[in-house]
């Protein structure tokens, strides 16, 4: 099954191309009030960063979360290809967190390699499910400034927790 990011299950995008909607409107206003130099660095600003906001909007709906019989496969946003066969996940699980949205896990402990996978995907739930099913599932909750590198560090006895200060 394939799970990515889509309006639907990410309504934010929408927020960013109205963002990049403003600053274009923005640099017209300032050819009007501020004058021709002003518009035009208003208006160069406003192309780059609507060109890098575009680029990060695209990369985000071109990754994607594949479940098969054999494994997960993820082709992150770098467009980086990554796939862990379901018999080599030592460790995967649901997070909360204090300050920060829930995420999915998976950890292969040989080969050190450990993916996070957001909720904006498409069909979050089903893909819980394919995770629960094919492999050991564990549910945690972050405190604040915790990370689920430190929490794996210490389940795997390599180190502890942040101290609470």
């Amino acid at each position: 099954m394939e799970h990515r990011l889509t309006l639907g299950s990410n309504p934010r995008i929408i927020v960013l191309l109205l963002v990049v909607l403003a600053m274009f409107a923005v640099s017209v206003a300032g050819f009007r009030l501020l004058g021709a130099v002003y518009g035009l660095i208003f208006l160069a600003l406003a192309l780059f960063l609507g060109y890098q906001l575009g680029r990060f909007a695209f990369a985000s709906f071109r990754s994607k979360v594949t479940t098969s019989n054999e494994g997960i496969a993820f082709v992150l946003p770098s467009a980086e290809r990554e796939f862990f066969p379901w018999g080599q996940i030592t460790h995967a699980g649901y997070c909360t967190q204090a300050a920060g949205k829930p995420f999915l896990f998976v950890y292969d402990e040989n080969a050190d390699r450990l993916i996070t996978i957001p909720r904006e995907y498409s069909d979050f739930d089903a893909l819980i499910e394919s995770v629960k099913e094919a492999t050991p599932f564990e549910s945690y909750a972050l405190a604040k400034g915790d990370t689920i590198q430190a929490l794996l560090r210490l389940k795997l006895g390599l180190g502890d927790l942040p101290s609470k200060n």
